[in-house]
Formats: C-alpha cells, sequence, structure tokens
C-alpha cells in the first residue's frame, strides 16, 4: 500500500481488498472519496497491530523456550511440590501441568506414566556422590570405633536431610500415610543397607562391652529416632523451637545418645538425691 505526499498525484489501492481510488492528491482524494481512505488507514493500523503482537509472542516464545532437560527439571520440581501437599493419590497430572504452564501432554513427553514421574521425584534430590561420600564416613568410624562421631554423622545427617529437602520427607510421609508401596519400597531400597550397617555394628560393640545389652533394634531406633522426631516437629508440623544450628542440636542428642540425661547412674541416687557434682 502506497500513501504519497500532497504534491505527488498516484492512485491509492488495496487491490487484494477490491478497493482503489484515483486521484491527483491525497487531500483531493479524501475530500472525493472519505469512506475509501478510511477504509485504507483502518486497514494500515490492523496490519501494524498484527505484525506488532506477532513480533511480541515470537519474543515471549523464544524467552520461554526451554532445553529438554530443562523442562524434565521444571516438571519434576513443580510436581515435588504437588506430591508434598496432596500426596500421589491427591495429585493429578492434569494439576501439576497447570502448575507448570504446560500442556497435560508435555508431562508424557518426559514421563510415560504418573508411576514414572513419581519415582523420578523421588530421586530429585539424591545426590549419590553425597551419598557415597557419607556411606565412607561412616565406614571409617566404625572401623575405627568411633561411637561418638558415628552417632554424631547419622544425627547430623538426618536433621540435614529434614532442613534441605522438607518437600522430599513431606512425600515419604505421604506415601506412608497412603500406604503407598512405591514411595515405601523406595526408602526401603534406600535405606536397608545403612540399617543393616548400623545393626551389625551395635551387636558387635554390644560382644565388646562397649554398649549396653539389649535388643539391637531398639538402639537403632533410638539413635535414629531422636533425630527424625526433632525433624518431624520442627519441619513438617513447624512448631515455635528456640533458634539452633544442626551442628547445635547435633552434639546435644549424641551426648543424650552416648550418657542419657542424668549426671550420675541410678543405681548412686539416695532417697531421690543427687549428690553434688564434683566440680
Amino acid at each position: 500500500m502506497k500513501i504519497v505526499d500532497e504534491k505527488e498525484k498516484g492512485v491509492f489501492s488495496i487491490p487484494k481488498f477490491g478497493i482503489e481510488a484515483e486521484s491527483r492528491t491525497i487531500t483531493e482524494g479524501f475530500q472525493k472519496k472519505p469512506f475509501v481512505f478510511c477504509i485504507i488507514c483502518h486497514l494500515e493500523k490492523l496490519v501494524s497491530t498484527h505484525y506488532y503482537f506477532t513480533a511480541m509472542k515470537k519474543q515471549r516464545t523464544t524467552q520461554n523456550r526451554m532445553s529438554s532437560a530443562e523442562r524434565q527439571r521444571q516438571l519434576l520440581e513443580v510436581a515435588l511440590n504437588a506430591f508434598s501437599r496432596r500426596g500421589y493419590k491427591g495429585t493429578t497430572t492434569k494439576q501439576i501441568a497447570a502448575a507448570a504452564g504446560v500442556a497435560e501432554a508435555v508431562i508424557f513427553q518426559h514421563f510415560p506414566t504418573k508411576k514414572a514421574l513419581y519415582s523420578a521425584v523421588l530421586e530429585l534430590h539424591l545426590d549419590t556422590g553425597e551419598e557415597r561420600k557419607w556411606m565412607q564416613e561412616i565406614s571409617d568410624c566404625m572401623e575405627r570405633n568411633d561411637d561418638e562421631e558415628l552417632i554424631r554423622s547419622l544425627v547430623h545427617r538426618i536433621l540435614r536431610a529434614y532442613r534441605k529437602n522438607t518437600l522430599t520427607e513431606r512425600v515419604i510421609l505421604f506415601a506412608a500415610l497412603e500406604g503407598h508401596e512405591q514411595g515405601l519400597a523406595r526408602m526401603r531400597t534406600k535405606f536397608a543397607p545403612i540399617f543393616d550397617r548400623f545393626m551389625e555394628y551395635i551387636a558387635r560393640r554390644q560382644s565388646e562391652g562397649a554398649f549396653i545389652d539389649g535388643n539391637p533394634y531398639a538402639i537403632m531406633i533410638a539413635l535414629g529416632g531422636i533425630a527424625h522426631q526433632y525433624g518431624l516437629i520442627s519441619h513438617i508440623f513447624r512448631a515455635s523451637f528456640p533458634k539452633a544450628s544442626d551442628e547445635e542440636m547435633t552434639q546435644m542428642f549424641a551426648g543424650i545418645l552416648l550418657d542419657g540425661i542424668r549426671r550420675i547412674p541410678s543405681g548412686k541416687v539416695k532417697d531421690g538425691k543427687y549428690p553434688t557434682p564434683p566440680q
């Protein structure tokens, strides 16, 4: 479409729409056929608007485009949040897709089923390199019979998991409440080797006279239970506690587990009173 100045003569036309207006000048043409020129101006604005919004859409698409790995990671993070709030049974792939801002079909481009997505979510924040490093750490403690450092390492590991991966802990809790075998099986697979190693160590240290007699299972539950209970209360139930670092709580819990809460053995208490601690 051609627009001429007032000194230029010519034909104003939009052949595609069958519009044509011949005049010596724009002013004269507008005076003779104002309706035609209004249409021309209106169409020009429409074309300009169309190109503007097309360009903006292209820019947004470019900005929002993700690589396959990035999209998969985004879907996993969104799914983790959803499963942690509503559990496996209460969460649909449609809800996850809506929260991620994609069509539901996009999920199945990355994960064939909801179960596959759930399995990937359980593995999302599992750092295998860090896991191997920690396993080596506790193995070293066991080899040198370092009871204190071993218990401290276990407690700190549990506290850190609740603080760093709270959503994952919520997903695991939901799996237990729902009786979701897939989630429970994953946890058994993950923790069984660790549990067995500690059970063997406890039994050996009992035979050596370092630990009290009794059911090794009960001792193992006590070692991990205190940290798990604190993690549940502080990060899942969000109870108000005086601020304390993981290191401070680890030191406190390790001391309780190793030495108990009494200053002296209960057999030395007379008439319900404790002797004055030595200075």
